[in-house]
């Protein structure tokens, strides 16, 4: 009888044990885990986000300053056929004026430039201020804007 006592005893010890330890976790731990995802799914989205901070966003454009009077070339790469137009905008005209440098079709030799599918831009400061220059790809005949092929910030400012 002794040793059916004893064994009731450590039972019953056992188990008011394990509820004291029961009673120091949470009482739901599918939301601890849930919490964890969480942090882990918004570290990953942060990294993501880190990733993509250096890249050039098509609507800001990147940098360039010119002073009054001075001339940069721009070349974009274009498609060869015809069907494609590729067309360079400036939203403040009086600063900075877009146009198209001219080029020669073929060498003296009757062959294709080794420049085929790149057209050359020119780009030159005005008067001082700050415009937004966007060359754009569009299909002939299709209305929009186009797909934008690159865009640049332009600060001119005096001599």
């Amino acid at each position: 009888m002794q040793n059916r006592w004893h064994y009731d005893t450590v039972i019953r010890d056992m188990n008011n044990r394990l509820r004291f330890l029961t009673g120091l976790m949470p009482a739901n731990t599918v939301g601890l885990r849930q919490c964890y995802g969480l942090v882990l799914l918004m570290c990953l989205f942060a990294g993501l986000s880190a990733c993509n901070a250096n890249r050039t966003d098509s609507n800001k454009g990147q940098k360039m300053r010119l002073t009054v009077g001075d001339i940069k070339e721009v070349s974009v790469s274009a498609r060869l056929d015809s069907t494609y137009q590729l067309t360079a905008t400036s939203d403040n005209q009086e600063v900075v004026d877009v146009s198209r440098k001219p080029t020669d079709a073929t060498v003296s030799n009757g062959q294709a430039s080794p420049t085929a599918g790149v057209v050359v831009f020119l780009i030159k400061g005005v008067t001082a201020g700050t415009a937004k220059v966007v060359f754009s790809e569009k299909q002939n005949g299709v209305d929009g804007s186009g797909r934008v092929k690159k865009a640049y910030v332009v600060s001119v400012a005096n001599k």
